[in-house]
């Protein structure tokens, strides 16, 4: 090849690779669907997998040289991906979804090799950078813009919460330190003004754990004189470490009361891992066995004062607690020898990219801490380049990789986009017959979620809906077979609410007590399990178990007024006086339970999610 040949044929590939690299970013921060039930994070996923896919066929009929980093780091990874799909296969069977993820990573970490390997490093950066900008900018437009709406009044952007909004930002945040001592002015300014806009959007948004990882990533960064250029005295470092430590702590009195629920929340997780400290209970168990460690702990501390900021809780808030959780000390050992790896390469020839890519990782290792990042794919997109970036020895392999590799790659990318299109097919099905059965039609859909179960049959959402449904057309036999494998998977005081519903319609009533006590437990400040079980009561003739809770729930505390919890209180204060129990102080009420409550704005009445077959 002449040398004009061989340079256009490197822009070519450069071209290739942006394309794919800035596709991968835009569909797991801006991609959202009102196909799918959760419209936010769901699509995202799907846009991943479909882009690894997409990525890994060109590069393996393409490409000749495919770099594969030391396998020092391949073998810690590899080995947990294994752990995770294969662990729980003699007792759950095959988890199609899981695999499909676990391999769309490790596809994914593979390329990147690839793409940094021929690829810029500045310009993975800057594409980075540039769609941090434009998510900063969609969000505010989101926010105060004509796309305004009821439901939009907290940044979210693309997401479904501030957090995952949040994290995106944060993540992409130490991108920009690497263009601020670029040799164009240009560049270090825009790089400088953009920094601003993430750390401003982020302190609007009030999330704190993302407002944190700003803080220690920009403090280091500060700190580090040799790649940053910024030469401070000590007294000048120390004072500043002093006012972000400050400001930190200042972040708990922004929110405090869902800073202390995070408390209750730790302690039941600790007693979780303290039962199988070096296993763990497996993948995806923490939604199925957390709550039952929460009403316990509340069982045996009645009067704790964090009863009334408890709910149903979907994770730890830690995604190191909810690794050691699920994995034991083993995933806990696997992370630690990770790092240990990554900054052991680090000091091994220390670089400015490197650091840069050191605290790229710092950011969500900070954020899990306290929230959690890694339920978003962007995250892991991120966190994998940064990766590659520490481990990549920024040149391409001048060895031609074998033609088995190659086709490995090709067939395993394949692969993956052959088995997301049944897996795609059902969630956008699920999500359709959702809304059928709102629509009244209940009955019709009931075959399609039996076919549907091939592939959503560990997901604990989809079968708590399938079960609620059942319980709609009456089949609570069904219902409640159903629900036998919807507690392996996910188990709140919801599904303990619809399981007593079914027990109490076939005269099972020491049955439906059992699970109304437990959803109580769960979640101390909700009315509906109390008022349910008066309601039990008084159905099977115990009517001084039923008055007893009864008042129970009138010297109940109030978390969220609503006409809702105003009805129970009433209608409780007539069994009461029904029976002629009732003192003068019942009868009064206080000042907060006698007023009529309408929802006040952001807040939501407590409401049954029985009969909803969309996530409650």
């Amino acid at each position: 090849m002449t040398r004009r040949e061989v340079t256009m044929n490197i822009i070519l590939n450069r071209f290739i690779v942006g394309i794919l690299f800035g596709m991968l970013c835009c569909v797991t921060l801006f991609v959202t669907s009102r196909h799918f039930v959760n419209q936010e994070i769901t699509p995202k996923w799907f846009g991943l997998i479909t882009g690894v896919g997409i990525a890994g066929i060109l590069s393996g009929v393409f490409y000749r040289n495919l770099y594969v980093s030391p396998k020092s780091v391949w073998i810690p990874m590899f080995l947990c991906g294994f752990l995770i799909v294969f662990r729980d296969f003699p007792a759950f069977g095959f988890d199609y979804q899981l695999t499909m993820q676990t391999v769309c990573l490790l596809l994914l970490f593979f390329l990147l090799q690839h793409m940094t390997a021929i690829f810029p490093v500045e310009y993975f950066l800057g594409i980075t950078v540039i769609l941090m900008a434009i998510l900063a900018c969609y969000g505010l437009w989101n926010y105060s813009g004509p796309f305004l709406s009821a439901r939009q009044v907290r940044l979210t952007g693309s997401f479904d919460n501030p957090a995952g909004f949040t994290a995106a930002l944060a993540c992409g945040l130490p991108c920009t330190f690497y263009f601020f001592r670029n040799t164009s002015r240009t560049v270090k300014y825009v790089a400088v003004l953009i920094a601003v806009l993430l750390f401003s959007v982020m302190a609007l948004s009030r999330a704190r754990a993302a407002i944190i990882a700003g803080f220690v990533v920009i403090l280091c960064y500060l700190l580090c004189s040799k790649y940053s250029g910024i030469k401070m005295k000590n007294w000048v470092k120390i004072s500043l470490v002093c006012i972000i430590a400050a400001g930190t702590t200042g972040l708990y009195f922004l929110k405090k009361d869902s800073a202390d629920g995070r408390i209750p929340i730790w302690q039941s997780t600790w007693s979780m891992i303290r039962d199988k400290p070096v296993t763990g209970h497996g993948y995806g168990t923490f939604n199925a066995k957390y709550m039952l460690y929460q009403a316990e702990y509340f069982e045996t501390h009645p009067g704790s004062k964090y009863a009334d900021l408890a709910d149903n809780v979907l994770h730890p808030f830690n995604e190191y607690f909810l690794v050691w959780a699920e994995h034991g000390m083993i995933g806990v050992g696997g992370i630690a020898l990770l790092g240990f790896l990554l900054l052991r390469r680090y000091f091994r020839d220390p670089s400015r990219i490197r650091f840069i890519a050191l605290l790229g990782l710092l950011s969500p290792a900070v954020l899990s801490c306290f929230s959690y990042p890694f339920k978003y794919p962007f995250t892991w997109l991120i966190a994998l380049l940064h990766v590659t970036l520490i481990c990549s020895p920024g040149k391409a392999s001048s060895r031609r990789t074998v033609n088995a590799t190659r086709t490995g790659l090709v067939l395993t990318a394949t692969a993956l986009l052959l088995a997301a299109v049944p897996l795609m097919k059902a969630e956008i099905g699920w999500n359709r017959i959702a809304h059928l059965s709102l629509a009244g039609k209940t009955r019709e859909v009931l075959p399609e979620y039996d076919q549907l179960y091939r592939y959503l049959g560990k997901n604990g959402l989809f079968l708590y809906n399938y079960a609620a449904e059942l319980h709609e057309v009456k089949e609570y036999a069904k219902s409640l077979s159903v629900f036998e494998r919807c507690v392996r998977y996910c188990n709140d005081m919801d599904v303990q609410m619809l399981l007593a519903d079914n027990y109490k319609e076939l005269h099972q009533y020491g049955e439906a007590e059992k699970h109304l006590k437990l959803a109580a437990f769960m979640c101390p400040a909700r009315f509906m399990p109390l008022y349910e079980l008066a309601k039990l009561y008084e159905t099977a003739g115990r009517h001084a178990d039923a008055l007893t809770v009864a008042r129970q729930i009138i010297d109940k505390k109030i978390k969220i007024p609503s006409a809702t919890v105003t009805a129970i209180k009433n209608e409780m204060r007539q069994l009461l006086e029904k029976e002629g129990t009732c003192d003068s102080a019942t009868q009064g009420g206080t000042s907060d339970e006698s007023k009529s409550h309408e929802p006040r704005q952001g807040e939501t009445p407590e409401v049954t999610p029985h009969g909803s077959a969309l996530p409650p």
